[in-house]
């Protein structure tokens, strides 16, 4: 039996794996632009 058939398209393991990257670094830039600007508040 095929299972598949009822599932939302799964994307490749490059891309999500590609995503998750972005998604790290996006998160990393954030934290670090918090960060300075914190710092700048002092």
């Amino acid at each position: 039996m095929n299972f598949t058939a009822n599932l939302p398209e799964q994307p490749t393991f490059q891309e999500s794996k590609f995503k998750e990257t972005m998604r790290g670094n996006l998160r990393f830039i954030k934290s670090l632009l918090y960060l300075t600007k914190k710092i700048f508040m002092l």
